[in-house]
C-alpha cells in the first residue's frame, strides 16, 4: 500500500507522512517544494521509502500528476490522506470575497478534487481515505467564518465518499483535530497580538496557551503526532469496518 499525502510541507501533514512511513511507502505532496524536499530526504535517511512532488491541490492537472509520481514508489496508491489546509482569524465583518474563495479552494475543493482522483483511480478496487476537518468545524466561531464552514464541508464529503465507495470497499473517514501549535496558530497569535489590545503584551505561545487553557477540558494542547496516529488507524486494516465516520483529536473540546 502507498499512501498519498497532502500538506506534507504543514506541521500536521508532516507528521502524518512520517507516521504512515514507518508502515508503507508515501508519496508526500505540497506546494512548498523546498520543505517538501527537506522533509522526504529526512525520511528517506531513516529508512523509509518515500517520494516527493509539488502539487497545488486546487488544480486537477497538478493533482493527477501528483498521484502519477506514484509510479517511483512500488506498488499503487491505495490509500490518501488530505491533510492540505489554509485557515486565519478574521472578523466576520471584515472576511473578504478573496480569502473566503481562496479558505475554500483549498480546504473544501482541494479535499474533493484529491478523493475524487483516488476513487476514479482506484476504479471498484478497495482502499482507505482519511480527510483532515477542525474543531472549527462544529463551533460557529466568528473569527472562522470563512475556515470552519469550509471543513463542515470536509465532514460532510466524507460521508459522501464513504458511500461511494462501501459498494467497492472504499472506506473514507475524518480526522478532526483540536487546538495544534503548527503555523497557522502561530500566524493566528500574531495577528490577535497585532489586533487586539487584550493579547497586545503576550507572546504568540501565551496566547495559544490561553486558548488551550480556555476550551481544553484535558488540559492540554493536541499534537501533530496525535492526528497523526488517529490517521494512521484510520487507513490501517484495524480501522476495516468503519467508515464514514468523524474522529475527534481534540482533548475533549467537541464531544459527541
Amino acid at each position: 500500500m502507498t499512501v498519498l499525502v497532502t500538506g506534507a510541507a504543514g506541521g500536521l501533514g508532516s507528521a502524518v507522512a512520517a507516521r504512515l512511513a514507518t508502515e508503507q511507502p508515501v508519496l508526500l505532496t505540497d506546494l512548498d517544494g523546498d520543505r517538501l524536499a527537506e522533509i522526504a530526504g529526512k525520511l528517506a535517511a531513516e529508512g523509509a521509502t518515500v517520494a516527493h512532488a509539488v502539487c497545488d491541490v486546487r488544480d486537477r492537472a497538478s493533482v493527477r500528476a501528483a498521484f502519477d509520481q506514484a509510479d517511483r514508489l512500488p506498488g499503487e496508491v491505495t490509500a490518501v490522506a488530505t491533510v492540505a489546509g489554509v485557515g486565519l482569524f478574521v472578523p466576520f465583518a471584515e472576511l473578504s470575497d478573496e480569502q473566503w474563495d481562496r479558505t475554500s479552494a483549498v480546504n473544501t475543493r482541494g479535499t474533493f478534487v484529491t478523493c475524487q482522483e483516488f476513487v476514479r483511480r482506484r476504479a471498484g478496487r478497495p482502499g482507505a481515505i482519511a480527510t483532515v476537518a477542525s474543531i472549527g468545524a462544529r463551533l460557529g466561531m466568528e473569527m472562522l467564518a470563512d475556515y470552519g464552514p469550509s471543513k463542515a464541508a470536509v465532514i460532510e464529503l466524507t460521508h459522501v465518499l464513504a458511500r461511494v465507495g462501501a459498494p467497492t470497499g472504499i472506506r473514507a473517514n475524518c480526522v478532526m483535530p483540536g487546538l495544534v501549535w503548527t503555523d497557522m496558530w502561530r500566524t493566528t497569535s500574531e495577528w490577535l497580538r497585532a489586533n487586539d489590545p487584550a493579547y497586545a503584551d503576550a507572546t504568540p505561545q501565551q496566547i495559544f496557551d490561553g486558548f488551550v487553557g480556555a476550551m481544553v477540558p484535558m488540559g492540554r494542547p493536541q499534537t501533530p503526532g496525535d492526528v497523526a496516529e488517529a490517521v494512521a488507524f484510520l487507513l490501517s486494516d484495524r480501522a476495516a469496518n468503519v467508515t464514514g465516520q468523524t474522529l475527534s483529536v481534540d482533548g475533549g473540546v467537541v464531544m459527541t
